[in-house]
């Protein structure tokens, strides 16, 4: 995953902010690997890698905790760019969040969302992937739920009207810094990170809708997707796609070949050119996935043990042990005691 491409559209706001730090760009651009081209040219791609490498250098350099609800508050859609332009065009928030969803891969390859609707409120929910963001996930969960706060109080006529915004890491000592930004209720030390807000709100026409520029946009976005697939090795896209799919769909040896129009055998061969192969990516996508999953109290490890496609949790416990040198209950036992669960 760490080398997915992705539009370089966020890195100005990181820059942005630095410079409001007065923070040298420079520094920041080389310690990260990051051409300085990605500041005059658009449609240039970075990998994940070099995204989180310029977000950590940025928030060491600036020397703030609250370095993510900063960056968050100040970014807008138009920071985002087609996938921003896609969100403020939509029709009213349900589209708009439909659309990030879809498109999320263009700006936050390492966020899932989900909606939900319970009793008068819409529960937004998003996961950063732990296993990849290993430093710093405090302010990855800072910027997402500020940014998306920052950009619905943009588009939305009355704002985003929150009743209570959750977090799964423990309260920080800038606790002040998220009640002037949400002004609601903040939670932390909760099971999911959470946005929840008045369900109503999901059928609410927004402020910059524009459906005929949107269907435009939209297919800029689709390839604009497609052109990052086609710049990737053949090792990434598996990962991928498996990643995406555990649980979800078949990941054996043949679908995924059948996805990309191959015989097993065909990809077994084009993927030891890579010097890699299908048993090794798989393992690391489970392995990623049960990292992921363990530091999460509500997740059944029986219930993991299946959806990673093991036939029993004993298969599970040897697998989990060759990847990480411990037990599954022991690696668990580590990473709620980190959380302070």
């Amino acid at each position: 995953m760490k080398d997915r491409l992705l539009p370089a559209a966020i890195i100005p706001a990181i820059l942005d902010l630095a410079i409001r730090n007065r923070l040298n760009v420079e520094t920041l651009l080389h310690s990260a690997e990051v051409d300085p081209g990605v500041l005059s040219h658009s449609g240039t791609f970075v990998s994940v890698e070099q995204q989180l490498k310029l977000f950590d250098a940025a928030y060491q350099g600036m020397n703030n905790p609250a370095f993510g609800l900063l960056l968050g508050e100040s970014i807008q859609y138009h920071s985002l760019d087609l996938v921003g332009q896609l969100i403020a065009t939509s029709r009213n928030v349900q589209e708009a969040l439909d659309e990030l969803f879809l498109f999320k891969d263009l700006v936050t390859p390492l966020t899932s969302f989900s909606l939900e609707t319970l009793g008068f409120n819409a529960v937004l929910v998003y996961s950063v992937d732990r296993v990849l963001v290993k430093s710093n996930w405090i302010a990855h969960h800072d910027v997402m739920a500020a940014s998306i706060f920052s950009i619905a109080n943009a588009i939305i006529p009355q704002g985003l009207r929150l009743t209570k915004v959750r977090f799964v890491h423990t309260q920080p000592d800038y606790v002040d810094e998220y009640q002037r930004i949400f002004n609601t209720s903040v939670e932390f030390g909760c099971l999911r990170n959470e946005l929840v807000f008045d369900k109503r709100q999901l059928s609410e026409p927004l402020l910059t809708s524009y459906p005929e520029y949107h269907s435009g946009v939209r297919a800029r976005a689709k390839d604009k997707l497609k052109s990052i697939e086609s710049r990737e090795t053949l090792a990434a896209k598996v990962a991928y796609f498996i990643s995406r799919n555990l649980g979800a769909a078949a990941t054996q040896l043949e679908d995924v070949a059948a996805n990309f129009n191959m015989t097993p055998r065909t990809l077994q061969r084009k993927l030891k050119l890579e010097n890699t192969s299908f048993v090794t990516i798989r393992d690391q996508c489970r392995h990623q996935r049960a990292l992921r999953d363990l530091s999460d109290p509500g997740v059944d490890m029986e219930e993991l043990a299946e959806l990673l496609g093991f036939s029993d949790i004993s298969n599970f416990y040897h697998a989990f042990k060759r990847w990480q040198g411990e037990s599954p209950g022991a690696y668990r036992k580590q990473a709620l005691a980190n959380r302070g669960l």
